[in-house]
């Protein structure tokens, strides 16, 4: 368990170190190499954490129950869609795409403008229904509120970029949270489509990749 905490420590300094140094290190790299190692490092360190996830030694807290991992499953439906949004659609305040972005079609930013983040928080609270240890609780409890901090982080430091009229005209156009943002375009069909592609991935390779079989630990 020592290695998982060392590993959770190491990630999230990798994120909150350069998040600090931000502007130095793009002013000496460049903005999209600075984009680009970010992403790598965390992908590598994030591979880290989920090995330590699973070769700890933990003790459980509740016991598993087959809705637990119905309910997972059915939750990572929404969570693979928002995903899919934050890479199809502008994200002017999140992690995704900034260019193209239009305050009079803001699509999936009228219902919630961290879509990835989003996504992030319903798969770890999912995995913490379906997880009864206290390693899982730990590493999908945390990340669920990593990805809410990630909320007010991600607009504090697109705001800081922008100009005082587009700060004015992205806030007044999108929402951070917004179940009426559901009925007025936030959705586009290729959202829906290429989220499905990644559900289908994630519910068909999970069993290779991290040796679950969510289907069987469902019962189907």
């Amino acid at each position: 368990m020592v290695w998982f905490f060392i590993s959770v420590a190491v990630f999230l300094g990798a994120h909150v170190i350069p998040g600090l140094l931000r502007n130095r290190i793009v002013g000496l790299i460049g903005y999209r190499a600075y984009v680009v190692g970010f992403s790598v490092l965390s992908s590598l360190l994030f591979a880290w954490v989920i090995h330590e996830v699973i070769v700890s030694e933990s003790f459980w807290l509740w016991d598993f129950q087959i809705w637990q991992a119905k309910a997972l499953i059915i939750v990572m439906l929404p969570a693979c869609i928002l995903w899919a949004s934050a890479i199809l659609q502008p994200c002017p305040l999140s992690i995704g795409r900034k260019s193209g972005f239009d305050p009079d079609r803001p699509g999936i930013n009228r219902f919630c403008r961290h879509p990835l983040l989003l996504g992030a928080f319903l798969w770890g609270i999912g995995h913490v229904v379906a997880n009864g240890d206290f390693v899982s609780l730990v590493f999908f409890g945390g990340s669920a509120l990593f990805a809410l901090i990630g909320f007010w982080r991600m607009e504090k430091i697109r705001l800081r970029d922008m100009s005082v009229a587009e700060q004015e005209a992205v806030l007044a156009g999108t929402r951070r949270f917004s179940l009426s943002g559901l009925f007025k375009g936030a959705f586009g069909w290729q959202d829906f489509l290429l989220g499905g592609i990644i559900y289908v991935v994630i519910l068909m390779g999970h069993g290779h990749v991290i040796g679950v079989n969510p289907l069987e630990m469902a019962g189907w």
